[in-house]
């Protein structure tokens, strides 16, 4: 009996060990920081929708990114920033000419501050927005999770 319990022992720490034989580069890039992907509605709820900023309570610049629908909101829809308000917040299929893109990198010309005000998204956030947009482009009806 003893020896049949060490054999398991000796078993489950080889097993153990075999199961994780790298690291993430970037598990930033998942939700439970390592198997399910993050995608833009997890991102924007995360990092945007919180509160006093865009949430469906606060919706500041009349922007909300929390209720369903983002995608309708966002889509071919002026900027409501002053001075800024002829730019489209999401062209679809086009992340470099999505003035919400734009406030997510700081690029030079957004009307106020790079967003999210407090920090700057990380990498694999930006890349999920960017992805987003990109797949709104396909049939003009992408979801936040990319489908």
């Amino acid at each position: 009996m003893k020896r049949l319990a060490l054999v398991m022992f000796v078993l489950a720490a080889a097993l153990e060990g075999a199961g994780c034989v790298g690291s993430l580069s970037d598990p930033d890039a998942f939700i439970d920081g390592g198997t399910i992907p993050k995608d833009a509605q997890t991102v924007f709820e995360e990092r945007c929708a919180t509160a006093g900023c865009h949430d469906d309570l606060t919706t500041a610049a009349n922007l909300n990114l929390l209720s369903p629908g983002v995608q309708s909101r966002v889509s071919n829809v002026n900027a409501s920033g002053v001075g800024c308000e002829a730019r489209i917040l999401v062209v679809p299929g086009d992340p470099s000419g999505s003035y919400l893109f734009d406030k997510i990198l700081g690029t030079i010309g957004i009307c106020g501050s790079r967003m999210p005000l407090l920090s700057i998204l990380p990498d694999s956030d930006i890349e999920v927005i960017r992805e987003w947009i990109i797949d709104l482009g396909g049939s003009g009806q992408a979801t936040l999770d990319g489908g």
